[in-house]
């Protein structure tokens, strides 16, 4: 293997190392978000959010479709199925990547957690979600689950 090589094949390793990475974020981060362990986000205001209230805690969540499906159509394409074609592809990440993109603006309720509605329905107290015990996403990772034993 020639030096070239050795140096593409480095930068995929370290690319495919990123990608995993920043998937496997988003997903931790996603679900901290939908089961309310993670809930500081929900109080502050963001540079990505267009509406009243802030939804992108939710966005690597709802992004994990779009990504899942884009990897399996690739590998699929890549072994040589020639029913995948970019039209294919567009059609059918699109509404996914839309109902990903609606976390900057609005979700509908029905995508909502039982948590976030309540706290909307209370009127959106900030100063109840930016307590430190919903400062991280990794918060439920350090809680003890069973304290009462």
């Amino acid at each position: 293997m020639g030096e070239s090589e050795a140096m593409v094949t480095a930068g995929m390793i370290l690319f495919v190392a990123a990608a995993v990475g920043g998937i496997a974020y988003m997903l931790i981060s996603g679900i901290a978000a939908y089961k309310g362990t993670w809930r500081t986000w929900a109080g502050q205001r963001s540079v990505y959010q267009f509406g009243k209230q802030n939804y992108l805690g939710f966005f690597g969540l709802y992004l994990q479709p779009v990504i899942i499906v884009a990897v399996l159509l690739s590998l699929v394409s890549i072994l040589g199925a020639e029913w995948v074609t970019d039209w294919v592809l567009v059609l059918t990440i699109t509404p996914l990547f839309m109902v990903a993109f609606a976390c900057c603006f609005r979700l509908p309720r029905i995508m909502l957690p039982a948590w976030y509605k309540d706290w909307l329905d209370r009127g959106a107290d900030k100063d109840e979600v930016l307590k430190p015990e919903y400062s991280s996403p990794f918060s439920w990772l350090r809680k003890p689950r069973n304290v009462h034993r």
